[in-house]
C-alpha cells in the first residue's frame, strides 16, 4: 500500500515546466480571463468620476509688506515691532487651524455641496472636505515655503475655493495682527494715563503740603513784624538763603509769603508745575491715534500662478486597467491550475482504484 500511496503522491506534484506547460496549454482561457478584468477594471476608470487637485503656493511677507503694522514702533518706543517671521508663523497656524477650515466649510463649501449644517450628513461632508485639503512644507521648513492643495472633482471650483481660503486665512490674520497692535496701544496708553494720575495726585498733595508750610511761615514772620525778605550777605549767605525756603521760609517776608499763599490757592491746575507730565500726555496722545490706525498688511506671498489644473490626480485610468489585466492574468493562471489540478486528482484516483481491483 505504501508503494501504492507514493505514486499517488507523485502523480499530484506540479514542477515548474509542468506549471508553464499546463499555463500555457491553457493560454486562451489566461489570455480571455485577463482581459475581461482588463475590459472591467477599464469600464471601472472610466466610469468614475474624476478628481482634480489644485495647488495654491506662498512665501513669507516682505518688510514693505507689514511695514504699517510696525508703525509708531520705533527703537525708542516701548513697543516692540513685529518681525516677519512673527507675522508668517501666525500665518501658517492660521492656516493649518481647525476653526478656520470649519469656518471655510460652512461659509462657502456646505452651501455649495447643497447641504445644511443642521443635518447629519454635513459630519461626513466635513470628513470629506478635511481630507481633500492639505497644507504642507515645500522643500526644507527652513525656506519658508508652503503649499496647500484641494482635491475636487470640479477643476474650476477647486482653484475658486482654494483661492478663497487662503485669502480668508491671510485677511483673518491681518485683522488678528491689527488687534493686537491696537491692544498693545490700548495698554501702553492706560499705563500712560494711570502715570498722569498719580502724577496728578501727587502734585495736589504738594500743593497742599506747600500751602501748610507757607501758612505757617506766614504766621510767624506776621509774629515777628517781619514784612520784607531778609537780604543777607556774606561768606555764609548762601547757606542761609537756601535754608529760606525749608525752616527759614518766615524771613522771605509776610508780603511775600501772603502773594504766594494767594497764588497757590487760587491756582486752577497743578499740570504746569509738574515734572514730566507734558511728556506723558503726548504718549497718551500718541497712543489714541495709534488705535486708530488700519494697520493693512499682507501676511503672506502667493508664490507663481494658480493655473486650472488638466489633468485627473484619480483615478489613474492606465494603472487601473494596467493591474485589471495583471490581476486576470494571475487569477487565468490560477484557475487554469486548478482545473489541471483537479483533472490529475481525479485520474490518478481511478488509477488506484484499478490497482487494488487488479491485486484482489
Amino acid at each position: 500500500m505504501q508503494n501504492s500511496n507514493s505514486t499517488v503522491n507523485s502523480s499530484v506534484e506540479l514542477d515548474i515546466f509542468e506549471i508553464f506547460g499546463v499555463v500555457w496549454a491553457r493560454k486562451w482561457m489566461v489570455v480571455g480571463t485577463a482581459l475581461a478584468c482588463g475590459l472591467v477594471a477599464g469600464v471601472y476608470a472610466f466610469l468614475t468620476t474624476p478628481v482634480y487637485e489644485s495647488r495654491y503656493y506662498i512665501f513669507p511677507p516682505t518688510v514693505n509688506d507689514i511695514a504699517n503694522l510696525n508703525f509708531g514702533r520705533a527703537e525708542r518706543s516701548e513697543l516692540k515691532p513685529f518681525t516677519v517671521d512673527q507675522v508668517y508663523k501666525i500665518f501658517l497656524r492660521n492656516l493649518q487651524s481647525e476653526s478656520q477650515r470649519r469656518a471655510f466649510f460652512e461659509s462657502t463649501y456646505l452651501p455649495a455641496e447643497g447641504g445644511d449644517a443642521t443635518s447629519v450628513s454635513s459630519g461626513s461632508l466635513y470628513n470629506t472636505f478635511s481630507k481633500s485639503m492639505t497644507v504642507e512644507p515645500v522643500g526644507k521648513e527652513e525656506d519658508g515655503r508652503w503649499s496647500v492643495s484641494l482635491r475636487h472633482s470640479n477643476p474650476e471650483r477647486s482653484v475658486a475655493w482654494l483661492t478663497s481660503y487662503v485669502n480668508q486665512v491671510g485677511e483673518s490674520t491681518a485683522r488678528e495682527l491689527a488687534q493686537n497692535a491696537k491692544k498693545e496701544a490700548v495698554v501702553a496708553g492706560r499705563s500712560r494715563v494711570l502715570e498722569i494720575d498719580t502724577l496728578r495726585e501727587s502734585s495736589r498733595k504738594i500743593r497742599e503740603d506747600n500751602i501748610t508750610k507757607i501758612r505757617e511761615a506766614l504766621f510767624i514772620a506776621q509774629s515777628s513784624g517781619l514784612e520784607n525778605t531778609v537780604v543777607f550777605a556774606g561768606r555764609g549767605s548762601e547757606k542761609l538763603a537756601g535754608n529760606m525756603f525749608e525752616d527759614n521760609t518766615y524771613m522771605r517776608g509776610s508780603k511775600a509769603l501772603e502773594a504766594e499763599l494767594k497764588n497757590l490757592e487760587s491756582r486752577d491746575s497743578e499740570d504746569p508745575f509738574t515734572p514730566g507730565l507734558r511728556n506723558l500726555q503726548k504718549d497718551v496722545d500718541f497712543y489714541k491715534k495709534l488705535e486708530s490706525e488700519k494697520f493693512e498688511i499682507a501676511a503672506f506671498r502667493h508664490d507663481g500662478v494658480l493655473d486650472l489644473p488638466v489633468s485627473p490626480v484619480k483615478p489613474k485610468k492606465v494603472l487601473i486597467v494596467f493591474l485589471g489585466i495583471v490581476i486576470g492574468g494571475l487569477l487565468g493562471s490560477s484557475i487554469a491550475l486548478l482545473n489541471h489540478f483537479i483533472t490529475k486528482r481525479r485520474d490518478a484516483d481511478e488509477s488506484t482504484v484499478q490497482v487494488v481491483n487488479h491485486r484482489l
